[in-house]
């Protein structure tokens, strides 16, 4: 595959290294004492001193199985589309590190130029000698390390060795690129002789395919498969499926593991049965929820499954188990185990882990009720007294502050705490719990101005806007007035938008903040909302529905007609643009890229001016521009996980293209495979006909968009040309693209199509049999569209009125 000489060279996956033995991750808790009150800037600060330098060469005795360096053994690693990626998420501050290790075997002497693709800090170790390195990692983008490597004829041992610092999500992520010579160099292992077996067992796995419920499995299995099902809160032992060409699979589940074991090693691949995996009608078994359920039923149902968890008769910690607790004494009951979850949360509160802020919400809405156990009180007042509120504050941790959600979720946890000591003193500020108050108070109407102005900017973000509910009930039921009556107007305005993006019983939507569950939206958090406002919708629930229980908030009338009724809407939110058109059969709503409304008004990223008020909401919305991306839609831009398009038949069934942030779907990023972008393309809708064009220069090393259309959740489908058409019920919907769409298989199967190229357009448009009377006539209305996409002026044109232009934009504000 060729590229031109401005977008560097084109990805292709069998120039990267496959495989390796890899060592780690070792984590080691991480702190350094040199506080500062940008939380951003210690943990630049942190990174900056995390790695160790002027370490000997790695130790090059390498045996599978056998201990390195780091005290772990190697293990094998398939490096998925070419890179190692070793998602986790820290709670607190942590140094990460691991070695990673192959041979190159050359024919020849040869000098190969290598990019080095990394977020972390490495070293490139090659016979010994350090080839290349990077002293800092980095939060994003990912950095591209230029190379040339010097083989000798024969096995050449290339070592890495990656430090990072891990602190919330942690990108581990690096892969080595060849760029010359591949033709006379081949991937091999240290102690390739007992790791060739388990290579074997994986190209095997690699091999199996998927065709209408059943399993294909390849000849010659290398040792006894075996298949289990996970998920849906089920566990059987796995069934030997050796000799067997083909498996039926069980219709009701919805993921599989095939797997193998070779010397006590066990390698497996997941399989997630997608077409199986269809909305709930039901809260729990046995219990229908219908049209006909009462809002007062359905409700009541909802709040009981929430109480219902963590009453296993051996505790087990659960992550919201205070949550848990909240709802049992909601309802007038209690748990075996409710202290220990109760102090499991304390703790995480006294640790200041990510995310405490939400267990300290839910602790002090337990104590404004006189829910909280007598013998707790003590114990909660001192974690309360000792809690940092705020960046700006003594203390180190690794605490995201500074989000949406979490802004809000400091500020009123603040309020609360300091009116319920206001002659206590806070320890990491100093104050009095009125003076915390006071200054909350300011803050918590900076951001309430701030949304009122501008609208949301984790707008419609399926798995968030949950936590920012949460926070605005706070508001609103602890809070005076003004503020109070103002949080409730936003809580009614978040839920006519979720409304407003209803489409069969789920939400559609583009999303400031997106995770995988967008591939299927009745699975989102958010679906705990649509089921709430109208418990016709697919059934859905969520720990922050606790909340909700005993609140003075109440729901708006109408939300259930508003989610039926047909919708052209286009308006702000952040400094997006968004659009939506919803008909009875087919819904398409996107953010343009770049905004072509009439007049549009930005705010302004005022994180590096000189003196800025780092107290200010202005100076946390703009950091937290800098760390979640940009609502500032620009073709060219870094993303994040922005979802930017989306058409859809039903609420099941969707379609959209993405460039993906990694190379694998079993990576966890953000951006990760399937949502946000790598990079950001140009967006433009008209009605029901939306264009995308998606430039990937040589910044970014995954040089291909893909397209979500899963085939197995439409009645029909077929392709033309470079045209892909669907039908479901009446809806239909049509893609073409400028690059062959090539089906691809990872975890899923039968819903990717691949676009291998860096520049590609794509040209969606909606329709339904009522509108075109069938789906070979929107077919034909389709290809008489006559898209065409110019590479080198980058214009994508249709029907001779459809055009959008792509000028890359960059916006500095995603660089850390």
């Amino acid at each position: 595959m060729t590229a031109r000489k401005d977008e560097g060279v084109s990805y292709a996956a069998d120039r990267f290294i496959p495989y390796y033995l890899l060592s780690g991750p070792r984590l080691t808790e991480w702190k350094d004492e040199a506080a500062d009150k940008s939380q951003l800037r210690y943990e630049k600060h942190l990174r900056s001193i995390v790695a160790e330098h002027g370490l000997p060469a790695p130790c090059d005795g390498i045996r599978l199985g056998e201990p390195s360096e780091l005290d772990i053994p190697w293990e094998l690693h398939q490096a998925a589309g070419g890179f190692i990626n070793l998602p986790m998420f820290s709670r607190t501050p942590h140094r990460v590190e691991f070695l990673a290790a192959a041979v190159l075997e050359a024919e020849e002497k040869l000098m190969v130029p290598v990019y080095v693709w990394t977020y972390a800090a490495v070293e490139l170790w090659l016979n010994g000698v350090l080839a290349v390195s990077e002293a800092e990692p980095v939060y994003k983008p990912i950095r591209r390390l230029e190379a040339q490597l010097e083989l000798k004829p024969g096995a050449n041992l290339l070592i890495l060795r990656v430090q990072n610092l891990a602190i919330r999500d942690t990108r581990n992520i690096i892969g080595v690129e060849l760029l010359a010579h591949t033709d006379k160099i081949r991937f091999e292992l240290p102690d390739s002789g007992e790791a060739r077996p388990l290579m074997e067992l994986d190209r095997w796995l690699g091999r199996i395919s998927l065709y209408k419920g059943r399993l294909r499995l390849p000849p010659a299995p290398p040792c006894i498969i075996r298949l289990a099902y996970e998920g849906d809160g089920l566990a059987e032992e796995s069934e030997n499926i050796i000799g067997a060409e083909t498996v039926e699979l069980r219709p009701e589940r919805t993921m599989i593991v095939v797997s193998g074991e070779i010397e006590g090693i066990r390698r497996f691949r997941r399989i997630e049965l997608l077409h199986h995996k269809r909305p709930a009608k039901t809260v729990s078994p046995g219990i229908l929820v219908n049209e006909g359920t009462s809002g007062h039923a359905h409700t009541r149902r909802m709040y009981a499954e929430l109480a219902g968890l963590g009453l296993e008769e051996e505790y087990r910690p659960l992550r919201f188990g205070l949550f848990y607790v909240l709802a049992r004494r909601m309802l007038g009951s209690q748990g075996p185990h409710d202290l220990q979850h109760l102090r499991t949360a304390l703790d995480q509160i006294r640790r200041r882990e990510d995310c405490s802020d939400f267990f300290l919400a839910g602790l002090l809405r337990m104590m404004e009720f006189s829910l909280l156990p007598e013998e707790l009180l003590p114990e909660a007042e001192e974690a309360v007294l000792a809690y940092r509120y705020w960046m700006t504050e003594d203390g180190t941790d690794g605490m995201c502050f500074w989000s949406e959600n979490h802004a809000l979720m400091f500020y009123v946890c603040a309020y609360m705490a300091g009116r319920r000591y206001p002659g206590s003193r806070f320890l990491r500020s100093g104050r009095s719990g009125e003076e915390v108050a006071a200054v909350a108070l300011d803050r918590v109407r900076q951001w309430l101005e701030d949304v009122e102005e501008y609208g949301f900017e984790e707008f419609l973000s399926a798995d968030y806007m949950g936590v920012t509910l949460g926070a605005l009930l706070n508001v609103a039921d602890f809070m005076e007035e003004p503020e109070a009556r103002r949080a409730e107007a936003l809580l009614n305005l978040m839920l006519q938008q979720i409304a407003a993006h209803t489409f069969r019983g789920s939400m559609i939507a583009p999303q400031g903040r997106v995770y995988r569950s967008v591939i299927l939206p009745f699975t989102q958090s958010v679906q705990a909302l649509v089921h709430l406002a109208n418990p016709g919708a697919p059934y859905g629930n969520s720990e922050w529905m606790v909340f909700m229980m005993d609140s003075r908030y109440k729901l708006p009338e109408g939300l259930g007609g508003l989610m039926e009724q047909t919708q052209t809407l286009a308006y702000q939110t952040g400094n997006a643009w968004v659009k939506l058109v919803k008909k009875r059969d087919y819904a398409l709503t996107s953010v343009q890229s770049p905004r072509r409304d009439q007049a549009p008004r930005f705010w302004e990223n005022v994180m590096l001016e000189p003196g800025v008020d780092m107290e200010s909401n202005a100076y946390v919305k703009s950091l937290n521009e800098s760390f979640h991306g940009t609502t500032r839609f620009e073709p060219g831009v870094y993303g994040y996980q922005q979802h930017m398009w989306t058409a859809a038949l039903d609420g099941e069934t969707l379609i959209f293209a993405n460039h993906p942030g990694e190379a694998s779907d079993d990576g966890g990023m953000r951006p990760g495979y399937w949502y946000g972008n790598g990079i950001m393309p140009a967006v433009r809708q008209e009605g029901s006909l939306l264009g995308a064009v998606y430039v990937i220069d040589d910044r970014h090393p995954i040089g291909f968009t893909h397209l979500f259309f899963p085939l197995e959740k439409l009645d029909r489908w077929e392709r033309q040309g470079s045209w892909l058409f669907g039908q479901k019920g009446k809806g239909c919907v049509g893609v073409w693209c400028s690059a062959p769409l090539v089906a691809h298989h990872d975890r899923i199967f039968h819903c990717e199509q691949r676009a291998y190229a860096r520049r590609a357009a794509y040209l969606c448009q909606c329709g339904s049999v009522e509108e075109y009377g069938s789906l070979e006539a929107f077919s034909a209305y389709c290809r008489e569209l006559a898209p065409r996409f110019d590479e080198t002026e980058l214009c994508l044109t249709a029907d001779g009125c459809f055009e959008l232009w792509y000028e890359a934009c960059d916006n500095k504000t995603q660089y850390m």
